[in-house]
């Protein structure tokens, strides 16, 4: 989870116009890559409408957001997008088709969508749909889930010193794009970088791949990061 998202007084952010505003520019981030992966397109801040309707969307889900239910914010926020993204195009089509009726543009789809309902239509969907999505991508450097649990550092030292491994590789520009590249990670650039022993980030190989892999795309991984990162983790978000 961002360090931003693990400070947040939920209450604050919904009264305090400052402490929104500075939430709404962390978050810029993730809302365009949720946009542009809604619209299939690399969207453009200033440049492309549904960047516009997607922050409003995001700035609705802060709102509605309740902090008890169990749901991770970033989650309902994803769908609200999608959701408000999908109206907007929708909208586009029937705009350019001047034969329909204006009442039909006008209807639309409910982009509005509470904890509850989200709770009980959308979460499982989600969530189902980040596991396959995570497993495919676990596959490309031939890991799988049962390999991720195999390798999970029992101790908190252990598995604290690997998760800030994880972190140092998934973030650097140099190092993460050599893992894409290679499908390998680069033991000896690491240890320098990490100050690391060889043979701890070697016993811990797979489980410093996996994790890195979720964190260089956390914003795919709202649920799983929940799951497989534990909680005293400090942010990691770059």
């Amino acid at each position: 989870m961002p360090e931003w998202e693990e400070q947040l007084t939920w209450q604050r952010l919904k009264e305090d116009s400052k402490a929104r505003e500075d939430f709404l520019a962390k978050s810029l981030t993730f809302i365009r890559h949720v946009a542009s992966q809604a619209c299939f397109s690399s969207l453009e801040w200033g440049r492309d409408e549904e960047l516009s309707e997607a922050l409003i969307a995001f700035n609705e889900a802060i709102d509605r957001y309740i902090e008890d239910k169990g749901v991770p914010f970033l989650a309902y926020a994803r769908v609200l997008i999608k959701r408000r993204l999908i109206d907007y195009h929708r909208k586009q089509r029937l705009r350019q088709a001047s034969s329909l009726d204006q009442e039909d543009i006008g209807r639309g789809i409910e982009v509005h969508l509470s904890l509850d309902e989200f709770q009980e239509k959308e979460q499982c969907l989600e969530r189902a749909a980040e596991i396959q999505q995570f497993a495919k991508a676990l596959a490309t450097f031939k890991l799988t889930f049962q390999d991720l649990v195999a390798v999970s550092p029992k101790h908190r030292d252990s598995r604290q010193t690997l998760l800030r491994v994880a972190r140092d590789l998934a973030f650097d520009p140099e190092l993460w794009p050599q893992v894409e590249r290679t499908g390998k990670v680069p033991m000896q650039a690491l240890a320098l970088k990490t100050q690391v022993h060889p043979k701890v980030l070697e016993r811990g190989r797979k489980y410093i791949l996996a994790v890195a892999l979720l964190m260089a795309n956390q914003h795919d991984y709202v649920y799983l990061r929940e799951y497989v990162l534990p909680r005293e983790r400090g942010g990691w978000d770059e």
